[in-house]
């Protein structure tokens, strides 16, 4: 099979940088395509990591554009994030963001989507008295459920709290998730960039998914194999 070449929208954040590193170490991907929203990270991702990037402000451009800048990509993944900058942005990037770039996927013919979103977003009962995150989960939870509406080969991944750490590694089987309730359901963020990875290169078990993520004591290869 031909090396994937995956378009990572939000590549400079903390999970979107781990991500470009891993897959441009990875000899089952060509060189990755950044999208990012200023000439700034254009210059770091060409001139730093040493990857293609784009100039492309999802919360600003239109589906033609975003379409445009993602064309002839095999895969995107969606890791951006308006980072509680500002209430509003939240609905701007995490939500209608992350809607353009499906409807840019879907004109431009790219079928594989994976979406980093947040733990249990679906379930309203978990998140609407968590105070100051209400918003974030309402975004969340709309993006999800456009993603699953869609036309695509999608894969959405929910992780728990993002810790800055090492990754392990090791993840959390799903029918033991509650076990780490005590912890926020933490998972580091370089994990969810290896998880990130691991799903494109298994899409037979993990298109049509929506995906937890906590860390745990179980290798990610055999956690993808319960999948």
């Amino acid at each position: 099979m031909s090396p994937l070449k995956v378009a990572v929208v939000g590549a400079s954040g903390k999970v979107g940088r781990l991500l470009t590193d891993k897959l441009k170490a990875s000899s089952s991907f060509s060189t990755p395509l950044a999208i990012v929203r200023t000439q700034d990270q254009v210059d770091y991702f060409k001139n730093e990591v040493g990857v293609n990037a784009s100039l492309t402000d999802i919360e600003n451009a239109s589906v033609n554009e975003i379409a445009d800048a993602i064309r002839g990509c095999d895969a995107v993944v969606f890791s951006a994030g308006a980072g509680g900058k500002a209430m509003e942005r939240i609905f701007t990037v995490d939500l209608d963001g992350c809607i353009k770039v499906v409807e840019a996927c879907e004109k431009v013919g790219i079928k594989r989507f994976v979406l980093v979103s947040a733990l249990k977003a679906e379930n309203r009962d978990f998140w609407c008295n968590i105070k100051g995150l209400r918003e974030y989960y309402i975004a969340k939870r709309s993006a999800d459920r456009e993603v699953r509406n869609s036309e695509l080969d999608y894969t959405i991944l929910q992780p728990g709290s993002l810790e800055l750490s090492r990754g392990t590694g090791l993840l959390q089987p799903i029918d033991r998730l509650e076990e780490k309730a005590s912890v926020n359901y933490s998972i580091n963020r370089e994990d969810v960039a290896s998880f990130i990875v691991q799903s494109l290169l298994h899409p037979d078990v993990t298109v049509k998914k929506t995906i937890s993520l906590v860390n745990g004591d179980e290798p990610i290869e055999k956690f993808i194999q319960s999948l």
